[in-house]
């Protein structure tokens, strides 16, 4: 049987992803939409033997307009098949602005069945809904849930079952009296019947009167050219108000007159909780000292919590390779094994439980209605550096990874703002330096902890991110003073209500988003371990019955590492740093690999874990490698150096010119190579090791 397609809609914030996840579980699987990078998730459910495919379209508050978002659930929801149907999510607690929306998919003829979500908000504030009100007035069916408990889910399941609970429904609000005659008029001397002709013309006559919102002229060219003669003749200079705004206005008739009659609220109280801790949070002052103690706090759970897990996982990848080198007899397959890929990739996945705590940090922030407070609060400081607070989403977004980040631009309607964003996106620290920075900070900076509570490291880490946060704001003002000078766009967003984190919602999105690191980085580490075995092993000679393997310093990667050592020596780095930094241009991550397995193919008597093998390199000197002054110097490296060509990939895409993402390569690799020299040298002048 043909599998069946479904689409999520609805406004940001609205529950959404939370009900994707209660109906698809972890039968889900992410992509791109086709032509563009923007991301998309599908998911699976399975009802009376059959599949459904979901697909959970970007949040959007209407269709229309130059951003991305709006642009990808409006070509969708144009260009889909007459059998796929539409899931709209509504928020029971932002009905007008949600029915809004929800107008211009009626609009459009898409079979649609409305889930109202938030069921529990709703019952906690005592606002009572009558839904075969909403249903007799929409003309759709309603179907109330509270999607983080599953509460009605079952039932919605049921509605899903029936092919005929998904309804069409015809315009429901009217133009002006001039406006509504006229289109009648066309309709009817047109031979109109239809929703989706009746879209069609309607969006025609938007471009006839030059709405701003609607410059496309496709909907008008479906009509045969003398129709076109005939339309033009009619509407130009007739003094029409087809606009997209006058449309928003006439629904909103509508949505007052529906609400009056669906929905009681109770008497309003002064002072609530939520006000507040509004007043708290978004203070000039006190909320930003909130912002970096909840920043502060992150960073220090991820060496305080994680550090038995890591322990855990540590202690199972030594156990692993004791027991594949006893069922191996020594040699090259066995060292292949036990080195270089149970090594080069065990290295990495030892930082998974950090890489998770970020992820669950930053979904708390997002499901609990912080991360919208923290843009707003961040767009007056912004705003001095040429940006909105638009782009603060995608530059807190880049602490977990700069690709997404940089999709998540395709928000921000102003080009200059978008550009200058994804310009310095890269500069704010990702999820893929933190296995970097948490094996440096971890070898170099092994202090106790201040008063016996405050980990250094975890400041140091958070030292980290505040670095690139205000790097990133610094170039932001240098792009837009320079090539970038159009004006700054305004910034206007609802603050969503405080919600409790959904636990089911937090551990798929964390669940998959780990996932995610160890797929596209594991693939790529464990090749790269491979490599870097064969050429810190060989060359090799076959003498005696056995493999006589090279010493790592006439290795093949040893070779390369001397030849490129006096040109980083100025910045404290020995030669294998130097291949570590060389290999990590793949993948950041992969440098804390590529020191598992250099440092793994050294023959040493006892096992000891990297940081501990780290402490000890010498030089020929018999100086340490890896002090505080060597550490802090390859840590502001890999701040500032753009190592990612992922990042470098998507950049390319999104601003379509090969030039931009050279322009951002060369920037921030000077500005590496040139903090680091001037900290490792000022550092030696004045005394430090």
């Amino acid at each position: 049987m043909k599998d069946k397609k479904i689409y999520l809609v609805g406004n940001p914030n609205c529950g959404k992803s939370t009900l994707f996840n209660q109906l698809t579980g972890l039968k889900q699987k992410t992509g791109n939409f086709s032509g563009v990078t923007v991301e998309k998730r599908e998911g699976t459910l399975n009802l009376n033997g059959s599949d459904w495919i979901i697909t959970d379209l970007p949040g959007t508050y209407g269709l229309g307009g130059v951003a991305e978002d709006k642009k990808i659930a409006y070509e969708v929801l144009l260009s889909r098949k007459p059998e796929e149907q539409v899931i709209y999510v509504l928020d029971a607690l932002n009905l007008e602005r949600g029915l809004q929306f929800l107008l211009q998919v009626i609009d459009m003829g898409v079979p649609t069945i409305v889930v109202l979500t938030m069921k529990d908000v709703l019952e906690k504030k005592r606002i009572q809904l009558d839904l075969e009100k909403l249903k007799k007035s929409i003309g759709l069916p309603f179907i109330l849930v509270n999607a983080k408990s599953g509460e009605g889910i079952d039932s919605l399941k049921e509605v899903l079952k029936n092919p005929n609970s998904f309804q069409k429904q015809s315009r429901l609000w009217t133009w002006g009296t001039k406006e509504e005659s006229f289109l009648n008029k066309t309709k009817q001397k047109l031979g109109i019947q239809t929703n989706e002709a009746e879209f069609f013309l309607s969006q025609s006559l938007k471009y006839l009167n030059k709405d701003p919102h609607l410059s496309e002229e496709r909907y008008f060219l479906r009509f045969p050219e003398e129709t076109r003669n005939w339309l033009r003749s009619e509407v130009e200079g007739k003094g029409y108000l087809f606009y997209y705004q006058e449309e928003m206005i006439h629904r909103s008739f509508l949505i007052k007159k529906v609400l009056s009659e669906a929905i009681t609220y109770p008497k309003s109280v002064p002072g609530s909780f939520e006000e507040k801790l509004d007043k708290l949070l978004l203070h000039p002052i006190l909320g930003f000292i909130c912002f970096f103690l909840l920043m502060g706090l992150l960073f220090q759970s991820l060496f305080s919590f994680a550090e038995v897990p890591m322990d855990l996982i540590e202690s199972g990848i030594t156990n692993l390779q004791s027991l594949v080198e006893s069922f191996l007899s020594d040699g090259l397959l066995r060292s292949l094994i036990t080195e270089g890929i149970i090594g080069g990739v065990g290295s990495v996945i030892v930082f998974i439980p950090q890489i998770a705590l970020l992820f669950l940090f930053i979904g708390i922030l997002e499901e609990s209605g912080y991360l919208a407070r923290a843009s707003f609060l961040m767009d007056r400081i912004m705003g001095k550096f040429g940006l909105s607070g638009k782009s603060f989403i995608p530059l807190l977004s880049s602490a977990a990874c700069a690709v997404p980040a940089i999709l998540g631009t395709r928000t921000i309607e102003n080009k200059s703002d978008r550009f200058t964003t994804i310009m310095v996106s890269p500069l704010v620290m990702c999820s893929a330096r933190y296995p970097v920075y948490i094996l440096i900070v971890g070898t170099v900076f092994s202090f106790p902890p201040i008063f016996g509570i405050f980990n250094v490291q975890g400041f140091v880490l958070f030292s980290m991110f505040f670095l690139g946060m205000i790097t990133s704001f610094g170039f932001a003002l240098l792009f837009r003073k320079t090539v970038f000078k159009e004006d700054a766009s305004y910034f206007v967003m609802e603050l969503p209500r405080y919600n409790v984190p959904s636990i089911k919602s937090l551990f798929h999105t964390v669940y998959g988003k780990v996932k995610s690191f160890l797929s596209s980085a594991g693939q790529i580490i464990l090749y790269i371990s491979v490599l870097l075995w064969f050429l810190s092993h060989f060359p090799a000679e076959y003498k005696d019955n056995e493999w006589k393997t090279s010493p790592i310093e006439t290795s093949y990667i040893g070779t390369i590492g001397k030849t490129i050592e006096p040109a980083i020596e100025p910045m404290g780095f020995d030669w294998k740093i130097g291949i570590s930094i060389l290999t990590s241009f793949a993948a950041r991550e992969v440098m804390v690999s590529t020191l598992a397995v250099l440092y793994g193919s050294e023959e040493n008597e006892e096992s000891e874990s990297l940081r501990a093998t780290l402490r000890k390199e010498t030089r020929p000197d018999g100086s340490l490698v890896w002090t505080p002054l060597s550490g802090f110097s390859l840590l502001i490296f890999f701040a500032f150096a753009s190592q990612c060509m992922s990042t470098l990939a998507v950049t390319k895409k999104e601003t379509g010119t090969i030039f931009w993402p050279v322009v951002q390569f060369l920037y921030m690799t000077s500005l590496a190579v040139t903090s680091s020299f001037l900290i490792f040298q000022l550092g030696k002048i004045l005394g430090f090791v």
